[in-house]
């Protein structure tokens, strides 16, 4: 009749939990289509105009890694609250679409759009596929350091941050997570050495054409 999705929890032991079954398609589905290479909402429209499924069970195969990062206009340092305003900067990361790479942004924001407290502050489904994990894990964070949003609060230091994290990258993930690795809330990490002399060349190059429009202006 349709397409639905059926949620199950595992645990340490590779125990696996029912725990819901949704009649719909999740949010998470980007990443079935990159591992398998089926388009889901097309295949749920079709069969939804009373069209015959067309594949069996044995078709589905799964190729490679896929990961989604959830872009959301909220504060990861006040506690994940939300932040609503309208986004004078929105640039999302270019899109590829190779053999050993796909870079996959599903958004329908766009700079001069308002996040408002009315609706999902959900910005962009990110999505990024390799043949392994890491090259995935590494195209993601390439990609969530290459999106640009300006005007709102918004998450995307934090999923950069857990690109990064070593027990992220290990795959040694549990519901846990975030609050055992960051129980005293997000905080941004420290500026390694090389970034503190990027800032503060930056910062000098900005004075210094300050002090240039300065004395054009004065002469």
């Amino acid at each position: 009749q349709s397409a639905g999705t059926v949620e199950f929890i595992v645990d340490i032991n590779l125990n696996f939990y029912f725990l819901e079954m949704n009649t719909r398609l999740q949010v998470e589905h980007p990443v079935t289509e990159l591992i398998t290479g089926l388009d889901l909402v097309e295949m749920m429209i079709r069969v939804a105009a009373g069209e015959a499924l067309s594949i069996n069970q044995s078709d589905v195969k799964l190729n490679g890694w896929a990961i989604e990062s959830r872009v959301y206009a909220e504060d990861p340092l006040r506690g994940f609250l939300p932040s609503i305003g309208r986004l004078t900067h929105y640039q999302p990361p270019e899109q590829a679409c190779t053999e050993n790479l796909v870079v996959r942004n599903d958004t329908g924001v766009f700079a001069g759009a308002e996040i408002s407290m009315f609706y999902d502050p959900m910005i962009a489904k990110l999505c990024t596929w390799a043949p392994t994990r890491e090259a995935a894990v590494d195209a993601m964070q390439d990609a969530l350091d290459a999106f640009i949003v300006d005007g709102i609060s918004h998450n995307i230091p934090f999923l950069a941050s857990l690109m990064a994290h070593p027990r992220w990258r290990e795959g040694r993930l549990t519901t846990g997570f975030i609050a055992e690795e960051y129980p005293d809330g997000y905080a941004y990490p420290p500026l390694t050495d090389e970034a503190k002399r990027v800032v503060g060349a930056i910062a000098l190059t900005m004075e210094l054409m300050r002090k240039e429009r300065l004395d054009r202006h004065a002469d």
